[in-house]
């Protein structure tokens, strides 16, 4: 079982990452794919919003499904479609194909993150739950520290175009990988399930859901109830963290008047940096007695204070700028693994991890597609200082829709 667990987690690791290559390589890819079609801000972020809000819309549908179909399959082709849409998008030239294209390729890669989640669930106890949750983490700074460093180094030696060629062809590779090494619950693999112990547990994770959910046992149920409000903070959080990571590369370029070689050098720190935020938030997390909810509230408001400092100090200097892009990042990101992944772990006795998952994502994803358009507009209108602003009243609004589902759920523990 052991050795197990440890081949289903990096095969996790592994697929979400191979996911990252394949949609993060946009970003790098922004100023070469400007300057060769002549595309404004406010049109490339057309292309990043497409992707988002399609990926959004997909999470409700495929994280549904996700609880129904094999994990093993529904992955395996959820990347190799993403892989080869990559491929296409590196020989188009047309605005409204590209558009198109890339919402496709939200699509698929909207089929991993739910099913992801449902594979881990099946395999790790509940004690296991925070740990797994703050390690898949790791895939996502992996994926773009992959993508945007070999984008980077290819954008100097090639074109624009080869940073989506390449990235489809390895990320070809990489399915075969996933498929080979998983499976979707210890007794694919002629485990007899989990230990005695793990049993135990999980019936204690079991009764601790029930009284968080004040006994309802159906999700059309927990949506209704305070969930709406972690879906709101979703939001949130989907716009500044995607916002970061999708224009940080144009935003020092045009405020700092940096070459696309030192641009991508300097932009590295950031995914690294979010390793800090992922520790800092585990560590929140447990001197705050595991409520997530709550750690994400103090999150959202560290994350307040330096897009406050971003909107004075944007032009000051680079190595100021590039810090406090990393500080606001790290906490952000530290958000990620307790909305995607601790929490719908939660569900996992009512066999709703996948939709749960989806659930929140969607709505992470709204927000996202909102910070492709939004970001790009106010960045070519209003200038890159009122951006920060925009994201000072967007963590303010994420922190206060947070704190209400706290107030909400502990209202209906005491209720009980």
């Amino acid at each position: 079982m052991k050795k197990w667990r440890i081949r289903i987690f990096a095969a996790c690791i592994i697929a979400y990452t191979a996911a990252y290559i394949c949609r993060v390589n946009f970003s790098i890819a922004i100023p070469g794919l400007q300057a060769e079609l002549g595309l404004s801000n406010a049109s490339v972020g057309l292309i990043g919003t497409s992707f988002f809000w399609v990926y959004a819309l997909g999470q409700l549908i495929n994280g549904y499904l996700g609880d129904i179909f094999s994990s093993r399959i529904f992955v395996f082709t959820g990347l190799i479609a993403s892989a080869l849409i990559n491929i296409i998008f590196g020989s188009s030239s047309m605005l409204f194909i590209m558009i198109m294209l890339w919402g496709a390729n939200g699509i698929f890669q909207s089929m991993l993150w739910g099913p992801i989640v449902k594979t881990l669930s099946k395999w790790f106890s509940a004690r296991w739950h925070n740990t797994i949750g703050f390690g898949m983490s790791i895939a996502v700074i992996a994926g773009y520290l992959v993508a945007w460093s070999s984008s980077g180094l290819i954008m100097s030696c090639l074109s624009w175009r080869w940073v989506f060629w390449l990235a489809g062809l390895i990320v070809l590779s990489l399915a075969f990988v996933w498929y080979i090494m998983v499976r979707d619950k210890p007794e694919d693999a002629g485990i007899i399930s989990i230990s005695e112990a793990d049993k135990d547990e999980e019936i204690g994770a079991a009764q601790s859901t029930k009284n968080l959910i004040s006994g309802k046992p159906h999700l059309k149920e927990i949506v209704s109830n305070h969930m709406i409000f972690v879906a709101l903070s979703g939001v949130s959080q989907g716009i500044i963290k995607e916002s970061i990571l999708l224009w940080s590369p144009k935003l020092l370029m045009d405020t700092h008047n940096l070459s696309l070689k030192s641009t991508v050098a300097i932009v590295l720190i950031i995914p690294l940096t979010n390793i800090l935020g992922i520790i800092l938030s585990s560590w929140l997390n447990k001197r705050l007695g595991q409520m997530e909810k709550l750690t994400i509230v103090v999150l959202m408001l560290g994350s307040f204070v330096t897009a406050l400092l971003l909107a004075f100090f944007i032009h000051s200097s680079t190595i100021v700028s590039i810090l406090l892009l990393a500080c606001n990042s790290a906490l952000i990101f530290g958000i990620n693994p307790l909305m995607t992944a601790v929490i719908p772990f939660k569900y996992s006795d009512h066999r709703k991890v996948s939709v749960t998952a989806g659930f929140i994502d969607f709505s992470i994803y709204v927000g996202a597609g909102l910070a492709g358009i939004l970001t790009g507009l106010a960045a070519d209108i209003l200038g890159w200082s009122k951006v920060f602003v925009m994201w000072c009243a967007v963590s303010a609004l994420g922190a206060l829709t947070m704190y209400i589902s706290v107030l909400l759920g502990n209202k209906s523990l005491k209720n009980k």
